[in-house]
């Protein structure tokens, strides 16, 4: 099947996804491979379609890439979190399957980008891009060609702008991120890609200043309102509201169990700022029973 097919409909191949003025939305980032925070947040967007509410799920990027199997819960350092096996594959495989029937949105992150035209990610393997696509056997090219079509951004009128990285560039239209390329990025360093151009920075950048916010947050919504929720880094304690316009929320990678965190946003209401993020409403525990 071809993979646009797969992807559900709107946003496959572009590179703004836009959600609607209705619903809610639940925001996660970085999963690196850890299926069971996946299958927890499906089972989350499910709860709210039973309860009869439209909603969508999105990921910020960072679906997969996690640690090799002599990471064994003996040898698991503490500053991965709790511990868990990679299976980004079946995580990989399973995230394409759940896109042909429902309402999500997943983001180009930096390693997911390794697969479609950026610089070799080394993080626990040389070369991770490799290591997973060898694990998909003959399901390689259709997931790379899944990975190919993510988009860089998700917006939505009640205010928010996701993205993997922080916001650090923007475009300087909603069109000119539709011209963007993944390719022909992979002679160049990690450390560089801040550097270079609006894509680097969206997908390796881990500060950003409330003037680089309000940039992307002007092309998004034709007015500096709102903010950027984004991952890439990880907050310890879960999510960290940087300023007024940005929040860096950690879901998954390098959390422990008990301080792992999604956003739950009504996409009817208006956020004007970070200020209107609550814990316990929209910023909320993916494992509530959870003790550190």
């Amino acid at each position: 099947m071809n993979a646009a097919a797969e992807a559900g409909p709107g946003w496959w191949g572009r590179k703004v996804a836009a959600l609607p003025a209705e619903g809610v939305a639940l925001v996660a980032t970085d999963l690196q491979g850890n299926l069971a925070d996946f299958r927890a947040l499906l089972q989350l967007h499910r709860r709210e379609l039973d309860a009869g509410r439209r909603a969508w799920l999105v990921l910020c990027g960072d679906l997969v890439h996690g640690p090799p199997p002599e990471l064994t819960r003996e040898r698991w350092p503490d500053h991965l979190g709790s511990f868990y096996p990679d299976e980004s594959a079946m995580l990989l495989l399973e995230a394409m399957e759940y896109a042909r029937d429902h309402d999500v949105i997943y983001l180009l992150g930096n390693h997911e980008h390794a697969h479609v035209g950026g610089p070799v990610v080394s993080k626990f393997h040389d070369d991770e891009a490799a290591v997973l696509e060898n694990s998909l056997g003959p399901d390689r090219a259709r997931a790379v060609e899944f990975l190919a079509g993510l988009p860089l951004l998700a917006i939505a009128p009640c205010g928010v702008v996701c993205c993997h990285g922080a916001p650090r560039a923007t475009e300087r239209s909603l069109h000119a991120f539709d011209a963007l390329t993944y390719d022909g990025y992979q002679d160049v360093q990690p450390w560089q890609m801040i550097d270079v151009g609006t894509l680097g920075a969206l997908l390796w950048a881990r500060a950003a200043t409330t003037a680089h916010a309000e940039s992307l947050l002007a092309v998004a919504h034709g007015e500096p309102r709102g903010f950027v929720t984004y991952g890439h880094d990880i907050v310890r304690e879960g999510y960290e509201c940087v300023d007024a316009r940005q929040l860096c929320l950690s879901t998954s990678f390098g959390l422990h169990d008990h301080a792992k965190t999604y956003l739950r946003l009504e996409l009817d209401r208006r956020y004007d700022d970070t200020g209107a993020l609550r814990p316990g409403h929209e910023l909320l525990p993916l494992y509530p029973g959870a003790t550190a």
